[in-house]
């Protein structure tokens, strides 16, 4: 590798150089901070028009917010809910009407204190028929 001098470099070169090396630590810091979120199944269908629940995790808090990937095919049913729940509270619902694959994301309760271990889980329901699902994907960031 070459030695280079202090006076090889323009003041464009620097700025240009720390641009890029904030702009890696930033992609760094993100995935970094972003954790995968095992859900265990409970259920891989769904008939009820009332909410089932599907999956669960529990984890310690280290972050704001949650997020699941659940895989829907609808039989029969025109449309389902997807909710996800957090210590028992809803954060947040989607209503799809065809099978593919919804997110259901949101923040966590402010009671939910850092470090404290709490139980998330995705709850479904169909208005008729029923649905396949599979949690394909969570994580807490």
């Amino acid at each position: 590798m070459a030695k280079i001098a202090a006076g090889d470099l323009q003041q464009a070169d620097l700025v240009r150089m720390i641009s890029d090396l904030r702009a890696r630590v930033k992609a760094l810091e993100l995935q970094a901070s972003v954790r995968t979120l095992p859900f265990v199944a409970v259920a891989d269908s769904v008939s009820s028009t009332t909410l089932t629940r599907v999956a669960w995790t529990t984890f310690p808090r280290s972050g704001s917010a949650v997020s699941a990937d659940v895989s829907l095919t609808l039989s029969g049913a025109s449309s389902a809910e997807v909710q996800l729940r957090a210590d028992g509270q809803q954060i947040d619902s989607r209503t799809v009407t065809t099978s593919g694959t919804v997110t259901v994301s949101g923040f966590l309760p402010e009671q939910w204190a850092f470090g404290a271990r709490k139980v998330v889980d995705v709850q479904v329901k169909v208005n008729a028929g029923s649905a396949a699902v599979a949690v394909v994907a969570g994580s807490h960031r």
